[in-house]
């Protein structure tokens, strides 16, 4: 077991055997709540942003092996700092715009797919006709013969 995380679980086992002791308090107070604080502050954009980096970062490790782990800790500050630039907010809406572009331009492909394999066999809705007018140019029998009459 590496040294860390035998830190970590001798911290875990200090705060469980120190109860409400003041060293309680105070090792609760920074491994739970200073904590528990800066993780409430995440958006959902955050959340979805970091998991979009660990698929890809596990992406390319599992793809590139060695030369992976090189790239991405060449890359891994720069890609740290750019993402602390951008608002995140504003990347959801484009994603979930060009999601929403791309299934509708897909519905209509897969509409005329089927129109032209499939001729107007589709179910339609019923239109309803309107009464036909008479031709302006109308020259049959109408109120005003029988008026002269």
């Amino acid at each position: 077991m590496g040294m860390i995380q035998t830190t970590l679980l001798l911290l875990w086992f200090a705060l469980l055997v120190a109860g409400d002791t003041p060293v309680g308090r105070t090792l609760r107070r920074v491994l739970v709540e200073a904590p528990a604080r800066w993780c409430g502050r995440w958006s959902r954009g955050d959340v979805l942003l970091v998991l979009c980096l660990l698929a890809g970062a596990a992406l390319i490790l599992w793809l590139m092996e060695a030369e992976g782990r090189l790239f991405l800790a060449m890359l891994g500050p720069d890609i740290v700092a750019g993402a602390g630039m951008l608002e995140l907010g504003t990347l959801l809406d484009v994603a979930v715009t060009a999601i929403a572009v791309f299934t509708t331009l897909r519905v209509q492909g897969l509409r005329h797919w089927m129109t032209a394999r499939f001729g107007r066999r589709l179910p339609r809705t019923r239109r309803t006709r309107r009464p036909a007018r008479p031709a302006a140019n109308d020259e049959g029998d109408g109120p005003a013969v029988a008026l002269a009459a």
